[in-house]
């Protein structure tokens, strides 16, 4: 039987009396990249404080190195914990034919240098999310990595916005004032803002004390505040999207602990939502001449019904599509090049992704793509719905977060993006270690054991 090597957690941070090694600043210094900006806006001297990469297609060599040593680094922990590889591979059968899939596509890419970059930051950020749930207390190490987050994250957004208004400051293509804080955009000040509202939220309801009830509940109102935003410019995505992650998690609160059960909570609430939106939307339809209750909605937030330019370029991007509808154009192959120029003489706002996961997918990794991304949310379901009947807390939490994803995918796009700090924060929830656990997940030794 191989034993685990346990010399690192002698070095250790301690969060609430469970430890968690110094390994875990390495996904740290990774997320805090992904929820801000490039690394080259913040380095002196490095000819980029527009926060653009300074070429699309070749990228920054600091950022490229940055990335290069937290991935060796990430291996080198990896290999140091002694996990039992082909466990957790079987454990994420769909995780590991995306990741395969999306490097075998460099074959047909017409960009396949710039494709096996951008796949090494997917290959990165699956290392990332397995030195958090390797730790010997997981869930503790999720909860203490998204706290030293955005403990820092917010109140910098706040100082920047209000005194540092070149930074913290920017301005959309109609002119409109946007905060965007230590981001590059208000749609990923929003991101950070609706998983950090869930986060304060689930630490609050484990009833941990007064005092860090209180801190939890200062940072709320900041994120209230930064998602509010100037007026005119808000993430409204991000608002909505925290809202129905808010609405499961507290749902979840009456849902039953036996499985069977739950399965049978789960489908009842299910078919009543259907029903209550069926009703809503006959009645704006009788009473208001509206034609869906998407427009009122849309109408009520102070959007079109084009989703500020989005189902247009949806569209088009569709057009492409439909000429590699099986296998796609390559992974991370189809906003650089003739397409993307050609979108961008369409839309004035140049977009560089299709505001949609979904279409992203599908346009680059074709309906192959799109299966295997269906298979991995399909397995990830079954397994947080399980985690909900072993770790309640912790379970609801994960289940919010992953409907959260889900719907945020339908208008922004960070399926398989390595650099996307929402797709860290799916791949911390979609990753199944294959334990029963009390936590969720076991501690790392057990892990080892069982799988030896």
């Amino acid at each position: 039987m191989t034993h685990m090597d346990t010399s690192w957690m002698e070095q250790e941070d301690t969060v609430d009396s469970t430890p968690v090694s110094v390994y875990l600043w390495i996904p740290f210094i990774w997320y805090a990249i992904a929820a801000t900006r490039s690394i080259t806006f913040w380095v002196p001297g490095s000819g980029n404080r527009t926060g653009i990469d300074l070429s699309y297609t070749e990228g920054s060599s600091v950022d490229r190195a940055i990335y290069s040593v937290l991935i060796a680094a990430g291996i080198w922990v990896l290999i140091r914990k002694r996990i039992p590889w082909s466990h957790i591979a079987r454990c994420n059968m769909w995780v590991i034919a995306i990741l395969v899939y999306s490097l075998i596509s460099m074959l047909w890419s017409d960009f396949p240098e710039v494709l096996f970059k951008r796949w090494v930051k997917l290959f990165g950020s699956i290392v990332m999310s397995l030195i958090v749930l390797t730790e010997p207390a997981p869930v503790e190490a999720i909860s203490t990595l998204l706290r030293r987050c955005f403990l820092i994250h917010i109140p910098l957004d706040i100082v920047l916005v209000k005194y540092f208004r070149n930074i913290g400051v920017g301005w959309d293509d109609m002119g409109i004032e946007m905060w965007t804080g230590l981001t590059k955009h208000k749609n990923v000040l929003g991101q950070v803002c609706m998983v950090g509202g869930l986060y304060f939220i689930w630490d609050s309801v484990k009833k941990l004390g007064k005092r860090r009830c209180l801190v939890n509940i200062f940072y709320l109102a900041m994120i209230g505040y930064l998602m509010n935003g100037p007026g005119g410019s808000r993430s409204i995505t991000a608002i909505l999207v925290l809202f129905i992650g808010l609405l499961i998690f507290f749902g979840l609160r009456f849902a039953p602990r036996d499985k069977d059960l739950l399965n049978r909570f789960l489908i009842k609430g299910a078919i009543a939502l259907i029903f209550v939106m069926a009703s809503i939307q006959f009645g704006f339809s009788a009473f208001t001449g509206d034609r869906s209750l998407v427009d009122v909605t849309l109408k009520a937030s102070g959007k079109d019904t084009t989703l500020t330019g989005r189902t247009e370029l949806w569209e088009d991007i569709l057009v492409y599509a439909s000429r590699n509808p099986v296998q796609g154009v390559g992974y991370g192959s189809f906003w650089i090049g003739d397409q993307a120029n050609n979108l961008w003489e369409r839309h004035y706002w140049k977009p560089k992704q299709g505001h949609n996961g979904y279409i992203d997918v599908y346009v680059e990794l074709g309906m192959i793509g799109l299966v295997l991304m269906g298979g991995l949310l399909v397995s990830v379901f079954v397994n947080v719905r399980d985690a909900i009947t072993r770790d309640f807390e912790f379970g609801r939490f994960r289940m919010a977060l992953f409907v959260m994803v889900v719907i945020h995918n339908f208008a922004e796009s960070s399926f398989l993006r390595g650099d996307n700090d929402v797709w860290f924060i799916f791949l911390l929830v979609a990753m199944n270690m294959g334990f029963p656990a009390s936590e969720g997940v076991p501690e790392t030794s057990s892990l080892i054991e069982s799988a030896t």
